[in-house]
């Protein structure tokens, strides 16, 4: 199996925001406002802003008067922000956060929520957002705790998914996870030149979901669902079955009680 985290597009981008949306990065995205601070700067660029789950945020937070670019390498991820938020106002521009289409200088905010897990080079990643950013200028990114320390999350996938591949490269599965180390965060931050660095842990509430929207989210409405039937087509109905039972009986049901862990470094240019 390939050591690439899964990707999204098409009807799967349209279940990532139905299904984890509301669950994961609705919650998320509203624990970042608190370090968002002055509401009246000129000019943010959100990099890896998906379905647009954070960038409705931005957009209420700041003032009308400033620019706000949302940008995401997967245009599906895009067009479906630009589809949701209809707002003629904000700017979609398909960019890799490792070479970001700016110039020098360009930004007084650059912010990224979940995304820097994924990137091939991640101290580039840093260094591109300090370079578009303007002097004194802020960057926050965020990204979650170690899997162990997510209890909903933990159980489907090192309890239930992993389990099941036993054997196989498992490394796909824990990418959205791979960036709890809080001495490594903190020093891309400083090897990346940024003159000021702070992280900060995050312990919150998911969003309200039911067991069996969680098990679509992460399994039957998941690329990963997929790759369950190409390894065993016999497994995947009764693994979420299994899925849904443990869930509602570890996390409620018919909602789920879950706690969500996450850091959110900020740096400063």
């Amino acid at each position: 199996m390939a050591k690439d985290a899964f990707s999204f597009s098409g009807g799967d981008a349209l279940n990532y925001d139905k299904y984890l949306g509301p669950l994961l990065f609705e919650p998320a995205a509203l624990e970042v406002l608190q370090f968002l601070g002055d509401p009246a700067i000129p000019s943010v660029l959100e990099i890896s802003s998906g379905t647009g789950r954070l960038t409705r945020l931005l957009k209420s937070y700041f003032s009308p008067e400033t620019k706000l670019i949302a940008s995401d390498i997967s245009i599906d991820m895009l067009d479906l922000a630009r589809q949701k938020l209809n707002n003629d106002s904000i700017e979609y521009v398909v960019a890799d956060a490792q070479q970001l289409p700016f110039e020098d200088n360009a930004f007084d905010l650059v912010i990224c929520q979940f995304g820097l897990m994924f990137l091939p080079d991640k101290l580039k990643g840093f260094q591109e957002a300090l370079r578009v950013l303007k002097p004194g200028g802020r960057y926050i990114f965020s990204t979650w705790d170690r899997l162990e320390n997510i209890p909903l999350n933990n159980l489907i996938i090192n309890e239930t998914i992993v389990s099941f591949f036993n054997g196989t490269d498992k490394d796909r599965f824990h990418i959205p996870f791979s960036m709890h180390d809080r001495e490594n965060l903190l020093s891309y931050l400083k090897r990346a030149g940024f003159k000021k660095q702070q992280l900060f842990h995050l312990n919150f509430k998911a969003g309200q979901s039911t067991p069996a929207d969680v098990v679509n989210g992460f399994l039957l409405k998941h690329p990963l669902g997929r790759v369950v039937l190409e390894k065993d087509p016999a497994v995947l109905e009764p693994m979420a079955a299994m899925l849904t039972e443990k869930i509602s009986r570890n996390f409620g049901s018919p909602h789920v009680l879950a706690d969500l862990q996450a850091f959110v470094g900020v740096g400063e240019k």
